[in-house]
């Protein structure tokens, strides 16, 4: 299954809409907003964007900033930083890391892979360390890890059956890999 037709790429669509939704933040007020910010992208681009589920961690931060979301705990400190959103994103995913300490890059990269994140485990390496991850390779990593922060965003049982949906439908072995 390729990315453009994940599952993962419409959960994160709908998590992008709903964030705008529930602070009534439209298109034009979001492009506005990420202006101030120095993101540069008009109405019609940004929408397919989200459509498309080319959000990047770090975009998806600057969302929740500019429509005064509240956040994970864990990420809370993240937004009175002053660096760049990129480096946000990297703190963002440190810190998520850092509440499952036990499970290793290799683990988290191989998992991703398996769940259908259409890169390399060597590529995935690099875009967790650095913070340059999409939207929904993150959404995978913190079904991975188990985060609590999900919970912000989406509901558990929709991110079980789309990791599920991502496993080509066996939900057996999906079922294995979410419990490793």
């Amino acid at each position: 299954m390729s990315e453009s037709n994940s599952p993962w790429v419409g959960l994160t669509a709908r998590i992008v809409r709903v964030v705008l939704a529930r602070k009534d933040v439209s298109y034009a007020k979001l492009v506005s907003g990420l202006s101030v910010l120095g993101y540069k992208e008009d109405e019609k681009a940004l929408a397919a964007r989200v459509t498309l589920g080319r959000v990047r961690l770090s975009l998806f931060l600057q969302i929740l900033y500019v429509a005064d979301c509240k956040v994970p705990p864990l990420w809370a400190d993240v937004f009175s930083t002053q660096v760049t959103w990129e480096e946000r994103a990297q703190l963002v995913i440190a810190a998520e890391r850092r509440e499952c300490p036990l499970i290793t890059m290799h683990e988290i990269t191989s998992k991703l892979t398996a769940l259908g994140s259409g890169h390399t485990e060597k590529t995935l390496s690099k875009h967790v360390s650095s913070g340059e991850i999409f939207l929904p390779v993150f959404l995978r990593l913190l079904v991975i890890i188990r985060s609590p922060s999900l919970e912000f965003f989406a509901d558990s049982k929709d991110l079980l059956s789309v990791a599920l949906q991502s496993l080509l439908g066996d939900e057996t072995s999906g079922l294995s890999l979410l419990e490793k």
